[in-house]
């Protein structure tokens, strides 16, 4: 048995005739026998009584059916009503409310028309009035938003009126007021074009400025030349479309999303006009389905650690976080980046033991106050860091999934970038030195100058920060699902990781911290030499190659390359990429190779590519010289050749007696060349007549002399050019 109600309506369907007829239920008696109900769509009905059993026996019979009646008309909000429509409703409702709160007396006609007689005196209405109050009343439901103008039935609501000779529109209110013209199907579709062209584009353009452009464009006669310049010619006003009508059609028909996206772009209607719908944690299953990284440039300068005179700068922020609870499971405090390297050492510190960590900055924790050292399965980024074949160990090796937000879409890594805001808004903008305002005033002091922290003493600030989130931080907007709140789960990041460990486990990854570090690393190629392990243009030795005698084989044979990675910050040691990457091999640089030691990737090359400039340059110096010293070389050359071959000419001697007499000749020269090639230390030894020359006998063994009579050199010189003299003479 179908159960009645209040406010039902209900609809029959006529024996007769394909007809139905829709009444509602306005009144039910107690002992639900009796009831009063009122046809719909009837202007001239009212309240008929009725039996239960009636409609009873419709249902059971299929003669009747309840139906949802929706009066779109009677708005639900008063806040959507304007105040207008609010004091007519408020009126009409005065009028009745001491004739329908009587129930069921006011169903009875004769009491309804006393009623109605003294609403009359009362407030002066017309009985048709007052009787049209109550129908709507009661066929509205008996609501009293019922009673509202129904000014929607007025004219032909949404719909376009055909244009005819009569402008349509308000009145104006003064005489000179441009009155417009009746927008037809043609001048609407040149309305659409001016929006289109002057208002839809990457200019930017207020709408007045395109009603200005579409009526130069679009509804010009023609042109007048004023000098140089082209003017054009429109038509009186009320032949012209005015701005109130360019603006309606402008909002009747725009289409939002396309305006948008014309103006501002795709992407930067991506980024802030977006519809959000979704939410990041549903992204997310647990703990480690998904971590999203991202660095910012803190808004504080600091002071240097040596010197702290010195101003250093802005520091790097980065920040790894677990979408699911909020965890800040790594970060990274430093000078380097945004880049990989600031990357690569926020994503080591994921696999960090949080407690060697924080003791290294003088912080004690237990283990239970930072938790995190796994890996995720997913790793949000942007598109700098991780784009390329860098992260490509992190999907290989380490198994996470790497995915890049498309450009100007800092909206995908929303839950890392709102943590950054919440860091500046509770420390940095309270620290020494920190940015106050983007723009200094003229005068104002330089918020540089007043940097007192170093970078370690931020970083402790910053651990401070993120043991705070991570264990206190209540998130007030965090969205529990149905078993959080069960559990009793406190919307605080360290309930959420522990909780999401216990009831949704499997996503965070183990890996030895070496492992992690290793696989982060930049990798390249190495070549095995005999004089080393050469690595861009630097040497290294290593135990394995020493024990497998790598240099004698590269030597003996021939060189061959090697995997291996490294640390861009440091030249002292590369690793030796082993058992693909599941063991390493350390290689220092060798001694000779000291001008390298503790220096910067960057720096060796740059130092190789300067002297590699450097030579190229002297290239070009040392061919110029060359070809200065043969050019000295030829002529002397030439000047020799010239006066040998007069001498040649001159002597009688055939080639086989020039060649025969080369070893006395030879004698001959050395001795005259030692005359001129001995030491003389003395400055007297140079003059011409000076007696140094002159040798002092030493005492002689007289038998020795008796064997062999002494010849002063002087005396075997004498002899030697009377020679030569001789034998040119006889030549």
């Amino acid at each position: 048995m179908r159960t009645l109600y209040e406010n039902m309506v209900v609809e029959w369907k006529l024996s007769d005739s394909e007809d139905r007829y829709i009444e509602r239920i306005v009144w039910i008696s107690p002992s639900d026998d009796l009831l009063f109900s009122i046809a719909m769509g009837d202007d001239k009905a009212f309240p008929i009584m009725k039996t239960s059993s009636e409609f009873v026996a419709g249902f059971e019979s299929n003669l009747c059916k309840p139906v949802e009646w929706i009066n779109e008309s009677i708005p639900l909000l008063d806040s959507d009503i304007d105040s207008e429509h609010l004091d007519i409703r408020n009126k009409s409702w005065d009028a009745i409310k001491h004739i329908v709160l009587d129930e069921p007396g006011c169903f009875d006609k004769a009491f309804r028309g006393s009623r109605v007689r003294e609403t009359q005196e009362r407030m002066g209405l017309h009985k048709t009035t007052i009787y049209r109050y109550l129908r709507r009343y009661w066929q509205g439901g008996k609501m009293k938003n019922a009673l509202l103008p129904h000014y929607n039935n007025c004219g032909s609501y949404g719909n376009d009126r055909t244009p005819k000779e009569t402008k349509r529109g308000r009145p104006r209110k003064f005489e000179d007021e441009p009155v417009g013209i009746n927008i037809d199907e043609e001048i609407k579709q040149l309305l659409r074009s001016g929006i289109r062209l002057f208002y839809n584009n990457k200019d930017k353009a207020p709408l007045k400025h395109a009603y200005q452009k579409t009526l130069e464009k679009f509804f010009a006669s023609g042109f007048r030349k004023e000098g140089d310049a082209l003017i054009p010619v429109l038509p009186p006003s009320d032949k012209l479309p005015t701005f109130g009508q360019y603006k309606y059609w402008f909002n009747k028909e725009m289409d939002l999303e396309n305006t948008l996206k014309s103006r501002h772009g795709k992407k930067r209607f991506a980024l802030d006009y977006r519809p959000i719908l979704g939410s990041s944690t549903y992204e997310s299953f647990g703990p480690g389905s998904r971590f999203q990284i991202d660095a910012t440039v803190a808004d504080v300068y600091l002071v240097s650690e040596y010197r702290r005179e010195w101003i250093i700068g802005r520091p790097i922020i980065y920040i790894v976080i677990d979408v699911f609870s909020r965890y800040i499971a790594g970060i990274y405090i430093g000078l380097e980046g945004p880049s990989w390297i600031g990357a690569m050492m926020a994503l080591a510190n994921t696999t960090t033991d949080k407690v060697e960590f924080c003791a290294q900055y003088d912080i004690d924790i237990e283990p239970e106050d930072w938790v995190s050292s796994h890996l995720p399965q997913k790793l949000t980024a942007d598109r700098g860091e991780l784009e390329g074949s860098r992260p490509s160990q992190l999907i290989d090796v380490l198994g996470v999934d790497v995915e890049n937000a498309p450009p100007y879409r800092a909206d995908w890594k929303g839950i890392v970038e709102q943590q950054f805001r919440l860091i500046n808004l509770r420390s940095v903008q309270f620290i020494p030195g920190a940015i106050k305002e983007r723009y200094r005033e003229r005068g104002e002091r330089d918020y540089r100058l007043d940097a007192k922290l170093t970078l370690r003493e931020f970083t402790q600030i910053m651990i401070h920060n993120i043991l705070y989130h991570n264990n206190n931080h209540h998130m007030l907007w965090y969205d529990r699902n149905e078993f959080m709140v069960a559990d009793e789960i406190t919307p605080i990041p360290r309930e959420l990781w522990h909780w999401g460990i216990v009831n949704r486990n499997g996503r965070l990854k183990k890996q030895p911290e070496h492992i992690v570090k290793l696989n982060l690393m930049l990798h390249g190629e190495a070549t095995v030499t005999a004089a080393g392990i050469q690595f861009k243009g630097m040497h290294y030795g290593c135990e394995l190659a020493m024990r497998e005698q790598w240099f004698v084989k590269a030597r003996a044979g021939k060189t061959w390359r090697v995997k291996v990675c490294y640390d861009p910050r440091s030249t002292n040691e590369i690793y030796l990429w082993l058992d693909d990457g599941h063991r390493f091999e350390t290689c220092t640089l060798l001694e000779r190779e000291e001008r390298y030691l503790n220096k910067r990737v960057e720096e060796v090359e740059d130092l190789l590519e300067i002297e590699r400039h450097q030579g190229r340059n002297q290239e070009v110096n040392n061919m110029l010289s060359k070809i200065e010293l043969d050019a000295h070389t030829k002529a002397i050359v030439e000047m020799a050749a010239k006066k040998t071959n007069e001498a040649i000419q001159h002597s009688n001697e055939s080639n086989n007696q020039r060649v025969k007499g080369t070893r006395q000749r030879r004698a001959t020269e050395k001795l005259i060349n030692r005359e001129h090639e001995a030491f003389q230390l003395s400055e007297q030894a140079s003059l011409p007549n000076s007696s140094a020359n002159n040798v002092i006998p030493l005492k002689r063994d007289e038998t020795a002399e008796k064997r062999t009579a002494y010849i002063p050199p002087a005396d075997k010189l004498s002899k030697i050019k009377s020679y030569l003299l001789e034998d040119g003479d006889d030549e």
